[in-house]
């Protein structure tokens, strides 16, 4: 996953170059979601996409959402790249991590979002209707389809993927030797705990090889799962922040090495050009912001809630305004409505309108 960073599109449509199709300002000001001057003043020619007013039913509305077949934003400065940790349960592989790293060579900065795993979504698999986790699309699709998913729910361009098994993450923080990470007294406790050792320790500054990393990131009964996904972009800010440390030689021959273990659908030269512009561009000291989609304003927990794998344990999105929020976050600007009225899945959730 993280060698990536040195260093398609869904059911939503790619923009085309259209006339008088921007979101006007006064529908934009009269939204319940605040909007940064940037997305009032400086809005791209991409078809607007509507509020959904008529879902009778949470399935119903996150099938409209994600089939709507509105454009997904995107920008030539900008490259987003999903960053996925893949696991193996009972034969099957899964994506235990993903996170959709976003370059902006304009404004100089990288955006980490963690995407929930267990949000409730739809999916299409082999032309039969799914609601499930979102992680399942990858055990029943692979990356792409997990890309698919998450593009369609968010309406943004994602323009590849790179996919780690947790292996090659051991790996690739050796490599470097390490990194240091801030690790709480609750999370080292946790850790030594479980490992009945007393290795572990807390602080601002804790170094942490391959394998203790991996443990880290992989701590589940701590806390939740977006606390799990804070750790995870916590350990890649700390291996970013080590790669800046090394040689220009050290850096390149880091990542290399990696290249036979990920799984991307770069091709090896595009992987090699994009490093290369990586390493010219100073990448490594771009400012990084760190987000959870959806955020905990657009998601609820349920308990035993009934998807296609049975009742499990899920997080009810309000996509509308979680891909609005992720819009505005990476490009600065929004194509999405939202009517005052606006009436979210987890409104029609709480009626047990399923």
């Amino acid at each position: 996953m993280v060698v990536a960073m040195m260093l398609s599109a869904a059911s939503c449509s790619k923009p085309e170059n259209i006339e008088e199709t921007t979101v006007p300002t006064t529908i934009i000001e009269s939204t319940t979601v605040a909007v940064t001057e940037s997305a009032v003043a400086n809005p791209q020619r991409f078809k607007p996409i509507a509020d959904i007013t008529d879902a009778d039913s949470v399935k119903s509305l996150i099938k409209e959402w994600a089939t709507n077949g509105g454009d997904c934003l995107n920008n030539t400065d900008i490259t987003n790249i999903l960053l996925i940790g893949e696991d193996y349960v009972d034969g099957s592989s899964r994506s235990d991590a993903a996170i959709i790293m976003s370059i902006n060579r304009k404004t100089k900065s990288i955006t980490l979002t963690s995407v929930l795993r267990d949000s409730y979504t739809y999916m299409n698999i082999n032309g039969q209707d799914r609601f499930d986790k979102t992680n399942h699309s990858y055990s029943w699709g692979g990356p792409e389809k997990l890309v698919e998913v998450i593009s369609a729910d968010y309406k943004i361009i994602i323009n590849a993927y790179a996919v780690v098994n947790f292996e090659s993450f051991v790996q690739a923080v050796d490599e470097i030797g390490g990194v240091s990470v801030m690790v709480t007294d609750a999370e080292a406790d946790y850790m030594n705990k479980t490992k009945g050792v007393s290795t572990f320790k807390s602080g601002q500054n804790v170094r942490l090889n391959g394998e203790q990393a991996l443990y880290f990131v992989r701590i589940r009964k701590l806390d939740g799962e977006p606390e799990r996904t804070e750790r995870q972009r916590r350990l890649i800010k700390a291996y970013i922040n080590e790669l800046k440390s090394l040689s220009q030689e050290e850096k390149e021959n880091a990542v290399a090495s990696l290249f036979p273990y990920v799984t991307t659908s770069y091709t090896e030269i595009e992987l090699l050009t994009l490093a290369a512009e990586a390493f010219s561009g100073n990448w490594l000291d771009f400012d990084i912001i760190s987000e959870t989609a959806p955020s905990a304003e657009n998601r609820r927990s349920f308990r035993g809630y009934k998807t296609y794998t049975g009742n499990l344990d899920i997080w009810v999105v309000d996509y509308i305004r979680a891909a609005r929020d992720l819009q505005l976050l990476i490009y600065g600007e929004t194509n999405i409505m939202l009517e005052e009225n606006h009436v979210s899945a987890i409104d029609l959730a709480l009626k047990s309108k399923y």
